[in-house]
């Protein structure tokens, strides 16, 4: 559920708009690939913590990259994260705009302005937003689903209730490649950019599992695809050929009961929306700041490895034929942990053992040119440092978490005050850090992770 919070709601209030642009049965066969791919992605991504002992996104890239790319991961991580708070910023003030005028027609311009119903959201939700451990958002995901599912349901029923549109639908139907096409391509890409937030969500699961992690995933795109199939469906039904880029701006334009219900029920939705994402992009401005200022990932993962290596050592020097064969063994399959495998990555060569004399017995020659053998494979895999604490950013000075969170959000609130259109935020997101996100990133860390641990999976 915390999955889906990150990106359903703004995709029910911008893929109707797409769909009108694209053509219905045009981005449902688009919405089928992004299914599989999405899907495919997720599994990518399992496959990759199996072999790695790594379940965060950052981490695998300085383990798989190295220690620059903690940078350029949370960098695109930080612009696919906070592109949507500041949609939901720009689809509650229409929203709020609408009801304030439905209150009082003759209102003054300002309290219908963004920059009115912006701060006010802004400070309402600087609670939850300062908030340092994403598991204190839990129950705030669940509201949010069931929220949403809400929302679908009585857009059906106002639908049911309502008069049919009485303009032709050939304009929705028909497929026109033109510049609306593409410029509303992103839009259905960044609703399922599931990835930057995927290991957050697997954080919060009870048991951290392979199979339970993909039927999370899974599970999202396939609620996520049922709402993108059925929301163009009920818009095109209400408003024909006049849906706008933000769905809600079409409802503010109803006086009945009912499409007021659905606008404060979005105000709902997108109020919960904001923290739950903004947490992920927040956290990963905090880990470039934190490895900018003190280095604790890279140093830390470093000198981890040094103590591992330090303990692989001395327990080499007190039973070496034994370390070696239980290393063989387990190179073989078996199940490993991640500090594990770090220890396998010293950079360091060990001593071969020394060439016996033609004076030994050929049997006990023979063990060792085996040993020998055996070590020279262990050596294989590059040594690169893992990060061993995801959450490192946690231990620095309080003072510098509160202003780098408050600075976020003040720059994603003056931002969405200053943006008129989410078609400018989902065709940024989409084009860039979300197209990342879904098929980049996982595809380059699962074949640098089989590259990497080739030999030791079929060793």
């Amino acid at each position: 559920m915390t999955l889906l919070g990150t990106r359903l709601g703004g995709g029910i209030v911008g893929v109707p708009s797409s769909a009108k642009n694209m053509g219905y049965v045009t981005i449902q066969v688009i919405q089928v690939f992004l299914v599989f791919i999405s899907m495919f992605s997720k599994w990518m991504l399992m496959q990759t913590r199996e072999i790695t002992g790594i379940s965060s996104l950052p981490g695998l890239g300085m383990h798989l990259y190295g220690n620059w790319s903690i940078y350029l991961v949370n960098s695109l991580i930080a612009l696919a994260q906070f592109g949507f708070p500041i949609i939901f910023f720009i689809v509650f003030g229409d929203a709020a705009s609408s009801l304030i005028i439905r209150i009082n027609s003759d209102a003054h311009s300002f309290w219908t302005s963004k920059a009115f119903t912006h701060i006010i959201l802004a400070i309402v939700m600087l609670y939850l937003v300062l908030k340092k451990e994403i598991h204190q958002l839990r129950y705030a995901s669940v509201v949010l689903f069931f929220g949403i599912i809400l929302f679908v349901f009585l857009l059906f029923i106002h639908f049911l209730t309502s008069d049919p549109d009485p303009e032709p639908k050939e304009d929705i139907t028909d497929t026109k490649v033109d510049i609306k096409f593409f410029a509303s391509l992103p839009t259905v890409i960044a609703s399922y950019a599931f990835n930057s937030s995927y290991f957050t969500a697997f954080g919060t699961l009870k048991n951290k599992t392979k199979a339970n992690g993909l039927t999370a995933g899974f599970s999202a795109i396939i609620v996520a695809f049922l709402v993108y199939l059925v929301t163009p469906l009920l818009a095109f039904g209400l408003y024909g050929a006049n849906v706008e880029s933000n769905l809600l701006i079409n409802i503010g334009e109803e006086n009945d009961a009912l499409a007021i219900i659905l606008e404060v029920m979005f105000l709902f939705i997108a109020i919960i929306h904001i923290p739950i994402i903004f947490f992920i992009g927040k956290e990963a401005v905090l880990i470039m700041f934190d490895e900018a200022t003190r280095q604790s990932y890279s140093k830390h993962a470093i000198h981890k490895v040094g103590e591992l290596n330090k303990e692989k050592k001395e327990s080499a020097a007190v039973a070496p034929d034994q370390n070696q064969s239980e290393e063989v063994k387990h190179e073989g399959g078996g199940e490993s942990s991640g500090h594990d495998m770090i220890v396998k990555e010293d950079k360091q060569q060990p001593e071969k053992p020394q060439k016996l004399e033609q004076s030994e017995k050929p049997q006990e020659s023979e063990q060792a040119l085996q040993s020998e053998k055996s070590v020279v494979v262990s050596e294989a895999p590059p040594a690169i440092p893992v990060v061993i604490n995801p959450k490192e950013y946690l231990n620095m000075k309080p003072i510098y978490y509160y202003v780098i969170t408050i600075a976020c959000y003040s720059l994603v609130v003056i931002l969405s005050i200053v943006i008129k259109d989410v078609t400018v935020l989902f065709g940024f997101i989409g084009s860039t850090a979300s197209s990342w996100v879904i098929i980049a990133a996982p595809g380059s860390f699962y074949i640098l992770s089989i590259h990497k641990y080739d030999v030791k999976l079929t060793t």
